[in-house]
């Protein structure tokens, strides 16, 4: 059976996003969904934990899904990983990404990783500057907003920036 390489990429990206998941634990967050964490009482909910495939609302208007939200206390931190190896349509997907960052998560502090080296240089610079640039003048409604590697994040994580 021959994979498309529209299949192959959505899997290359879901095996990548699974790769945080020991990053996190190795640093003693629990994993929950937003079903399991709603099942639980307020009082049973750890200080430091992680939900999976959190939903906010888009700039479209849609319920969109992201890959995890990182909680410490009463700190939320949206994350946003992106996965291309080669050529295609992921790095179009960037102003998207940032706006609704700015506009739309109700976390203020996001971390977009973005690895794999298949995206177009200029997109990667496109989202780079534009989040240095403070687009939009985000940084004024206290928006957080950093880009990295999925190398930079467990560097990050691990030297205790949750």
């Amino acid at each position: 059976m021959k994979v498309t390489q529209g299949a192959k990429a959505n899997l290359n990206g879901k095996v990548f996003e699974q790769m945080a998941i020991p990053i996190f634990k190795a640093n003693g967050f629990e994993i929950f969904t937003e079903n399991e964490l709603n099942k639980k009482r307020l009082t049973d909910k750890p200080l430091r934990y992680v939900v999976k495939n959190a939903t906010y609302k888009t700039i479209y208007g849609e319920t969109g899904r992201t890959e995890f939200v990182i909680v410490v206390g009463t700190r939320k931190i949206h994350i946003e990983i992106k996965y291309q190896s080669v050529a295609g349509s992921v790095d179009e997907k960037y102003p998207y990404m940032l706006l609704n960052a700015i506009y739309q998560y109700p976390e203020k502090e996001v971390i977009f990783i973005v690895d794999g080296g298949g995206y177009k240089l200029g997109a990667r610079r496109w989202f780079e500057t534009n989040i240095k640039n403070n687009w939009l003048d985000f940084m004024e409604t206290g928006e957080n907003i950093k880009l990295m590697t999925i190398i930079e994040f467990m560097n990050c994580f691990n030297s205790e920036c949750f």
